[in-house]
């Protein structure tokens, strides 16, 4: 998104025009310019003064269309660990009166967040996200440098915990805590939101397969005799109300990961608050994507947004050994859907409307193009994947080798989120005039308040 020279005339105006395509006022315009070499005395000192409060507003941090939007704290303790009063997760917060965008797309959508969730093969997405901010040339919400989180994670999103600083973004598609109201100050209002889920028992195999050297499963399961990640999942399982407290960093890992990640409280039982928090999802999100049904939901995807098939082909990101993976049975599956009680019922319900919306797609329609998605997706990898290796750190996850000498199609297509975002920070902070990198004070600065928010959200909901 290039932005022209100066915002003045209508702010809101330049802000939809000024993209990636070096937008520039016309010389010859019969607007503004012209009125002021009149004689209209009055306008001139009117338009002064209104050019004076643009400038002034651009370059102070506690405007709200500065650039240099301010990141210190105020308020009290609970805001400042991201943890208000009446919290987003809270039982008494109303459900938010917000509701999607309802209209069938015309041409291609390019306001979207896309929330990523833990362990639902969101990588691929954010892949296919950022890609597309590329090509499209639109803003992207990015995390500080050497984050791969966004906004404060775990804490709700935070507008002073995104690189670049802008009044609005296009594109968000990272790790972040949902949270419609926050959202809601740094996209349009004609954003799309989607996210994606995942089948409750492979999500928490998943989840604790990735995350069984992390807290809070190596805090509450240290003196556990077991060496592999199979006994200490049956092991939790087992009986995880011994384990389990919300006194552990991370501890939302165990419970109801996906809840958390949409904004909720993983230890709210009260059916009446999960059929609520999952009726505001429902009201938000255009499309909730199923990984257990990935290629179709790309095609429901493609279809909601008026995207193109090169938007949505992807290759696989990282793969578990199947060495590395444990069988559900079905007793540790009934163990893990009755403690992950919300997660089950926001799979159950977002299931059922993912398979309402293919009915209405068309079955038959739906079966061709999955035959036309899978052939574009398979020439894609065999044009750029020479294997899959495994990763130094963690050798039971596989990653893409791409093939040598890569064209640039094959490098977009592998790079990660990390990879990508500093690609696009790059692109975004050479592109946009006026837009200048932190100094090494600033990031430390950042870093701080980083730190002060994330950890202060850790052991709270």
């Amino acid at each position: 998104m290039i932005y022209g020279t100066s915002l003045s005339n209508s702010i809101r105006t330049n802000w939809e025009k000024m993209k990636f395509s070096g937008y520039q006022p016309p010389r010859n315009s019969n607007g503004v310019g012209n009125m002021i070499r009149g004689r209209h005395p009055v306008l001139k000192l009117i338009l002064v003064i209104g050019c004076a409060f643009i400038l002034w507003s651009l370059n102070h941090p506690n405007s709200p269309i500065s650039f240099r939007s301010s990141r210190t704290f105020s308020g009290s303790s609970e805001e400042r660990a991201g943890t208000p009063t009446n919290s987003y997760a809270s039982g008494t917060r109303a459900v938010s009166t917000f509701h999607k965008v309802t209209e069938t797309c015309t041409k291609t959508v390019t306001n979207v967040v896309f929330l990523k969730t833990h362990k639902t093969g969101s990588s691929t997405m954010s892949n296919i996200m950022l890609r597309f901010a590329d090509n499209h040339n639109l803003t992207v919400a990015l995390p500080l440098k050497n984050h791969w989180e966004l906004g404060g994670y775990p804490s709700y999103i935070d507008r002073r915990l995104i690189d670049p600083q802008l009044p609005k973004y296009d594109i968000i598609g990272h790790h972040f805590r949902f949270n419609i109201e926050k959202l809601r100050e740094i996209v349009r209002e004609e954003a799309r939101y989607i996210t994606i889920i995942r089948s409750p028992m492979d999500n928490v195999e998943s989840v604790f397969g990735f995350f069984v050297d992390q807290s809070p499963f190596n805090d509450w399961l240290a003196n556990v005799q077991a060496d592999t990640t199979a006994l200490r999942l049956h092991t939790f399982y087992d009986k995880p109300e011994s384990f389990f407290t919300k006194d552990t960093d991370w501890y939302f890992r165990s419970k109801n990961h996906m809840f958390f990640d949409n904004g909720y409280d993983v230890t709210n039982t009260d059916e009446s608050y999960i059929d609520s928090r999952i009726q505001e999802m429902d009201n938000i999100f255009s499309l909730v994507l199923i990984t257990d049904y990935f290629d179709e939901s790309l095609i429901m995807m493609k279809h909601r947004l008026c995207w193109d098939w090169q938007d949505v082909i992807y290759i696989k990101f990282k793969m578990r050994i199947e060495e590395a993976k444990t069988e559900v049975d079905q007793d540790l599956g009934e163990k893990i859907l009755k403690w992950n009680h919300a997660d089950y019922k926001l799979y159950d319900h977002f299931n059922k409307t993912f398979w309402k919306g293919v009915d209405e797609y068309g079955r038959d329609r739906m079966a061709e193009d999955l035959k036309t998605f899978q052939v574009k997706r398979d020439e894609a990898e065999e044009l750029c994947i020479d294997s899959y290796q495994p990763f130094k750190k963690k050798p039971w996850m596989l990653g893409a080798k791409l093939r040598p000498k890569p064209s640039e199609y094959c490098k977009h297509l592998a790079w990660s989120e990390t990879v990508y975002g500093e690609r696009l920070r790059e692109k975004m902070y050479t592109s946009i005039p006026g837009l200048k990198e932190d100094s090494e004070e600033e990031e430390a600065k950042h870093q701080a308040l980083f730190d002060e928010v994330a950890q202060g959200s850790l052991r709270k909901d």
